[in-house]
């Protein structure tokens, strides 16, 4: 039996109410693992519960029991039967088997790697995977696919109904090994300016400043990332007329009409509202006779209209409420 399974039939044992008691001191991932294991067990012979329950006990008796570097001891095993360059390839099979389904796996990963690894596979076989994913990562892995897998990709994720488990499990453990032999599976998003900017939103303004300020001397580049994805053009006209009405009177006709170039028109409309019927008219049909642009070119003109509201904020002239703020508007 595995652990997994074991660790059901224990609990199973034990009954419901310690079975909760046990689950609030587990990761999820254990849970999943140990009820996956509970759900699949149907009739369990007495002797593999006595079994089970001798084992526990051995093990959680002091008095018993030994500690062992589990891994080293069976890499020297097999590099004596098999040969360095077997053993270690049977090794990270073992590996990647230990870490969890396919899921589990990819979940972890970063989308760009997954994405990279993917381009080579065949659409229906991406889709299958990917449709396993959750939303957001599967969006994400899929944007960063070649623009001609992309639209293959999706109509077959649409497609996909029902697939048995054994094609599932086929699929998985082909991903597996492939991955294995990339080493892939070592390569984790742990991470990253997401990570950090997730971070921030959990920060007071006054904190957030301040380490901002540190970064602009340690890295100034990073922390204009930062900044970027802290604070979006489309945030800006979440806040109420007023405060836009603020904001509109520092930015110039030019720059406001080239970072409204892809801006959609719920957005454009708000603007329009909170500036003068002049200043609407002009900016509107230049808007309409503008030709292609840089999209660099209107990152940059919203990232200097983010910059103003940014600095208002600190000169207190307008208030961002939200991200862990205790302001309140009235």
């Amino acid at each position: 039996m595995t652990g997994a399974e074991k660790a059901a039939v224990l609990m199973l044992y034990l009954g419901p109410e310690a079975t909760a008691r046990v689950f609030e001191h587990l990761e999820d991932g254990d849970i999943k693992k140990i009820s996956q294991s509970m759900s699949k067990l149907g009739h369990v012979p007495r002797q593999q519960i006595t079994d089970v329950i001798a084992e526990f006990t051995d093990i959680t008796n002091p008095e018993t029991g030994f500690f062992a570097q589990g891994e080293d001891f069976v890499k020297k095993i097999l590099e004596r039967a098999l040969g360095p360059q077997r053993a270690e390839l049977l090794l990270q099979e073992i590996r990647t088997s230990g870490i969890g389904d396919m899921t589990d796996i990819l979940s972890s990963m970063d989308p760009r790697t997954i994405a990279n690894f993917f381009s080579q596979e065949h659409p229906q076989t991406i889709a299958v995977v990917l449709a396993k994913l959750k939303p957001k990562q599967t969006s994400e892995i899929i944007s960063l696919l070649p623009q001609d897998l992309q639209a293959e990709v999706v109509i077959r994720i649409a497609e996909v109904d029902q697939v048995s488990p054994e094609i599932l499990n086929e699929i998985d453990e082909v991903i597996r090994v492939e991955l294995t032999a990339l080493g892939g599976v070592q390569r984790f998003k742990v991470g990253g300016v997401e990570k950090v900017v997730d971070v921030f939103g959990h920060l007071d303004r006054s904190r957030e400043k301040k380490i901002l300020d540190k970064l602009d001397t340690l890295n100034p580049p990073l922390a204009e990332v930062i900044r970027k994805h802290l604070f979006t053009f489309e945030d800006i006209f979440k806040l109420d007329d007023r405060a836009i009405q603020v904001v509109m009177r520092e930015v110039s006709n030019d720059t406001l009409t080239l970072a409204m170039k892809t801006s959609p028109d719920d957005v454009k409309q708000k603007i329009f509202r909170n500036i003068s019927s002049r200043a609407a008219e002009m900016i509107s049909e230049d808007l309409e006779v503008m030709g292609p642009v840089r999209l660099s070119d209107v990152e940059k003109a919203q990232s200097e209209i983010i910059k103003i509201v940014r600095k208002m904020e600190e000169d207190g002239k307008v208030v961002i409420a939200g991200r862990g703020s205790d302001d309140v508007l009235v």
